[in-house]
């Protein structure tokens, strides 16, 4: 940003501001922030995100709006009757960070280049398609 024209001091108050947002949304200790809910990323919409309950995969993507998964609809409310079990589908046996970083890149590329997927569009859908795809086929 800053080699495109824009002020470092801007950029680093950006950044800070951001990583803040981010320590925010990633708690456990704030339940609802009321009528924020209806346009902003908040704590309960992001522990959606990082579940792995099967009606909470592929939800809340959200950055800082969360209008965004409402108009596209990735948007699912937390339930309070449902425990979210936090983590991916497929657990890995690994605190490796170049293999917890590129694991599902791994994974996606093998399905798509495994005999399984029997059409080009097949192969497309395992690395751009929803990521609910490859258990489908």
């Amino acid at each position: 940003m800053i080699l495109i024209g824009f002020h470092p001091e801007t950029v680093v108050l950006i950044v800070a501001l951001n990583l803040g947002f981010q320590f925010f949304v990633h708690t456990r200790m704030v339940r609802n922030v009321g009528w924020l809910e209806h346009i902003f990323n908040t704590p309960s919409h992001h522990r959606v995100h990082h579940a792995r309950n099967p009606e909470y995969i592929d939800r809340n993507f959200a950055g800082v709006l969360i209008v965004w998964d409402k108009i596209f609809g990735t948007f699912v409310q937390e339930k309070n009757d449902l425990v979210i079990d936090y983590g991916i589908p497929k657990p890995l046996d690994s605190w490796n960070p170049v293999t917890v970083t590129f694991h599902q890149w791994k994974t996606l590329l093998s399905q798509a280049l495994s005999r399984k997927p029997k059409t080009f569009r097949q192969r497309l859908l395992h690395l751009f398609g929803p990521p609910a795809y490859s258990d489908r086929v």
